[in-house]
């Protein structure tokens, strides 16, 4: 296992030596590049639920005193509607009913915010990336801003056990993305092999292709991790790694030439 983690890492021009890995190493070269993008991924998720803790703690420090009580959000008769923006949210307090819902969605597009939020005259409204979800008030009889305050402070909050969570998904997500890389890889490396005329099985095409992700997935997810957005990831995974697949099937293309 070492030494086929040493030529991913460290020489991949010796990627057609990844034919003589076994089943065992496959699976174990494999989790470990799972492992490598899910470090990569909880990082980002977990920069997500920060900012939506800093954008939730935001609206819950200016939400005026309110109940909610025989099916309506009852305030102060002075009270007027309005509207704050964050990153993440998108919160509409609305006790005189001069907002639709239909604003809220427009909006929601028009200034690409991800969760909208809306405490309406007569109903709890609530969008999460497209998909909308009105509560009606007689479900939230008794709730009053102190509630609604702690749930907005509570958002994004990282116990153990939501880290824990957070990895096991990161890592689900992260194995099926690998995995879909690999069977394209793989394709791509049978067609290179053909091209050079090399007789190599697809089971063997497919164990130089999952150690040549070796480099292009530390390195793209390193820079992911730091909370930087890679663009045309997979396309760039892709291409580096076929082209230390090439150099290293040209390299012992001639060889076999000369056996011919």
């Amino acid at each position: 296992m070492k030494e086929y983690l040493k030529i991913g890492f460290m020489n991949p021009q010796k990627l057609t030596d990844a034919r003589k890995m076994t089943r065992k190493q496959i699976l174990g070269f494999f989790a470990v590049l799972a492992l490598i993008l899910t470090f990569s991924m909880t990082s980002m998720l977990i920069n997500v639920l920060s900012t939506l803790q800093e954008d939730g703690t935001e609206i819950a420090e200016q939400i005026p005193e309110f109940t909610i009580t025989d099916n309506r959000l009852v305030t102060d008769d002075d009270q007027e509607s309005y509207v704050h923006q964050t990153n993440s949210f998108l919160f509409f307090f609305d006790p005189n009913g001069s907002i639709e819902t239909s604003e809220i969605d427009a909006n929601l597009n028009r200034l690409n915010v991800p969760i909208g939020i809306g405490l309406m005259q007569d109903e709890f409204y609530l969008n999460v990336t497209g998909r909308s979800l009105p509560v009606t008030y007689d479900q939230l009889d008794g709730f009053t801003h102190t509630t609604f305050i702690n749930l907005m402070s509570q958002i994004g909050n990282l116990s153990p056990l939501v880290l824990l969570f957070i990895f096991a998904v990161a890592y689900l997500a992260s194995s099926l993305s690998l995995l879909y890389e690999w069977l394209i890889l793989s394709l791509f490396t049978n067609i290179l092999v053909t091209l050079f005329r090399l007789k190599f099985t697809f089971r063997k095409n497919a164990r130089m292709a999952l150690v040549s992700l070796s480099i292009p997935t530390l390195s793209i997810s390193l820079i992911e991790a730091f909370g930087y957005f890679v663009p045309f990831a997979f396309e760039l995974k892709v291409g580096f790694a076929l082209y230390f697949l090439f150099t290293s099937l040209k390299a012992i293309a001639p060889k076999k030439k000369k056996e011919e």
